[in-house]
């Protein structure tokens, strides 16, 4: 069995505070750990050179960071390190496939691409069917106060928080128009049926909506075309984060909002919006655990989990979501979470109004989540899963 782990750090904020949260883990359970610091390239390949042996280490890394033409990891034959040193690659792809398209036709040998989402799945074996991709690992949480939930709820400073930033749909406008008008009114009508049906896929709908005006288009021709439409993603998650948020200030609940973009919100009701810009992973974590509710709204996960899911309960906040197909199997309503309806968004101020009202109620909510959570749901476990799952095997 292979007995080192080497992780990527040092690039996108987020994913490096993740992979710092597994390698406590994977130091735990024993594994020498090797962090690969993206900003000093060429001396941590050498370094990397004297750690990994033959045929001894994995790569866990997330969004094909370690496997984007880093020239430090090829030699002067343009061999790649991992697989010259017989390493297997391991990729969390945390965002849909379809924003990776050069990286997935690309992938070394023994590459590994887990997803986080079990349509994000289906998609890799429809499009590329040669990519091993059979583990589905959704993100996991990160208590600040691994022993207890943290602050109490009755002393927090926050009634609600939401970390996420926002785009306002005008800036999608270069994209939705650049082709034209015939394009646009593609693209648009695409938005409308997922504004229309938020429980959908978007990839799906993007593919039927290419299937119909491109009958005989083949699936490598479908999913290059897809690849050049995530302004759609992006677009209808920013609607329904500014939806969600402005209905939330609008009914009445004072929500505090992390990220940046929130001064851009066309809400009518200032006075319920407060936000503060772009904070890194540990500040957003600081502000879960200050809050009574912690709100998420689901990045069209549609079968899968967003971390923010499992760090308002890691910190014991009540976990106020939208639904996804893996969230309903696994949580349960008003027992460890409280579930929201993006067709039925007039509901949302009063049920959170209530939920506040409630102390004695959303107190064991609260710790329920706390307690589910922790058994199975952090960064820890997922390390635990993986190697199960995967790196015991390979």
């Amino acid at each position: 069995m292979r007995n080192k782990i080497i992780l990527m750090v040092g690039g996108t904020e987020t994913l490096d505070y993740f992979s710092r949260e597994m390698e406590k883990e994977f130091r735990r359970q024993g594994y020498e750990t090797f962090l690969f610091h993206q900003e000093l390239e060429e001396e941590s390949a050498e370094r990397l050179a004297h750690f990994a042996g033959y045929s001894d280490s994995i790569l866990v890394t997330f969004n094909f960071d370690g496997l984007r033409y880093e020239t430090a990891l090829y030699d002067v034959y343009g061999n790649l390190f991992w697989e010259e040193r017989d390493i297997p690659c391991v990729n969390i792809a945390v965002d849909h496939p379809f924003f990776y398209p050069k990286f997935l036709d690309i992938q070394p040998k023994n590459f590994h691409l887990v997803s986080i989402d079990r349509y994000h799945q289906k998609y890799l074996q429809k499009f590329y069917p040669y990519i091993s991709s059979s583990c589905f690992l959704p993100l996991g949480g990160t208590p600040l106060h691994p022993h207890d939930s943290g602050i109490p709820l009755s002393r927090r400073r926050y009634d609600v928080v939401f970390t996420a930033n926002y785009t306002p749909k005008e800036t999608f406008d270069k994209y939705i128009y650049r082709l034209g008008d015939e394009y646009a009114q593609f693209y648009l009508r695409i938005i409308e049926e997922l504004i229309s049906y938020p429980d959908k896929p978007d990839d799906l709908v993007m593919e039927a909506h290419l299937r119909e005006q491109f009958p005989d288009a083949s699936d490598a021709e479908v999913a290059e075309v897809i690849a050049n439409m995530i302004f759609i993603d992006t677009y209808i998650r920013n609607y329904y984060r500014g939806e969600v948020v402005k209905k939330l200030a609008e009914g009445g609940v004072s929500i505090h909002c992390v990220g940046h973009g929130w001064d851009k919100l066309d809400c009518a009701s200032q006075d319920n919006l407060s936000y503060e810009k772009n904070q890194c992973s540990q500040v957003c974590l600081q502000r879960i655990a200050d809050a009574r509710i912690s709100l998420n709204v689901m990045p069209w996960f549609k079968d899968g989990a967003h971390d923010r899911v499992f760090n308002a309960m890691a910190n014991g906040s009540l976990c106020l979501t939208d639904h996804s197909i893996y969230l309903d199997e696994i949580l349960t309503q008003r027992e460890n979470v409280v579930f929201y309806d993006l067709k039925n968004l007039n509901a949302l101020p009063d049920l959170a109004k209530e939920l506040l009202a409630n102390e004695e109620q959303l107190e064991r909510i609260a710790r329920n989540g706390y307690e589910f959570t922790m058994r199975e749901h952090t960064w820890a476990c997922r390390v635990r899963q993986l190697e199960e799952m995967l790196l015991s095997k390979i």
